[in-house]
């Protein structure tokens, strides 16, 4: 009978085991640090990526927040615009009551009467000035009267004087203007519309 000595095969065998074993687990090792160091480098990426972003977003919110600065600062100067504006359309608007006034008298005013003061309050004018006689003051009184302007004109003295060596009468008046932006405003208060009515 031949026998065979299988005791170097089998060492053989398990050196192959062990070698094959040990070749798996470096294989492994070696492809689990591939993966770390993959996941490690996307991650590296990633983070890199979004410290960009970041500062990317944070430049952008510096300028969005000297943009609004400038919105906040232009709103601001518009409102001061708006009511310096406002303040000019009003002087403007008396500007030009205080014309039409100045005109409205001068067209009513007799040749023989002659102003030396007139007050606008706003609402009620005040004249004083000299008149040839009663009569040229009363047709002063009656023009004013009878001019859409003006309304309630009282008279609140007159005095006989001597100037430059002739009598004139020195008279003051009272009357109030017509608001326009009022338009339907009668002349109720004028004495010589009651006698009409």
């Amino acid at each position: 009978m031949i026998r065979i000595n299988l005791i170097p095969y089998r060492a053989e065998r398990q050196q192959q085991q062990i070698m094959q074993h040990v070749t798996a687990f470096f294989a492994v090792v070696t492809v689990a640090s591939l993966l770390a160091l993959g996941a490690h480098t996307a991650a590296s990426l990633q983070l890199a990526s979004l410290k960009e972003d970041t500062m990317t977003a944070q430049k952008q919110n510096e300028v969005l927040k000297s943009k609004i600065g400038k919105i906040d600062n232009l709103a601001n100067l518009r409102s001061d615009v708006e009511h310096k504006l406002k303040i000019v359309d009003r002087l403007q608007e008396g500007r030009f009551r205080s014309l039409k006034t100045l005109h409205a008298i001068a067209i009513v005013i007799p040749q023989n009467v002659w102003l030396d003061e007139i007050h606008d309050t706003g609402g009620d004018i005040s004249l004083s000035g000299l008149g040839e006689s009663n009569k040229a003051v009363a047709s002063f009184m009656r023009k004013l009267d009878q001019s859409p302007l003006f309304t309630n004109v009282r008279l609140g003295e007159i005095s006989r004087v001597m100037v430059n060596g002739l009598p004139v009468r020195r008279f003051s008046l009272k009357l109030a203007r017509v608001d326009h932006a009022t338009p339907g405003k009668a002349k109720a208060t004028s004495p010589k519309q009651r006698r009409r009515s």
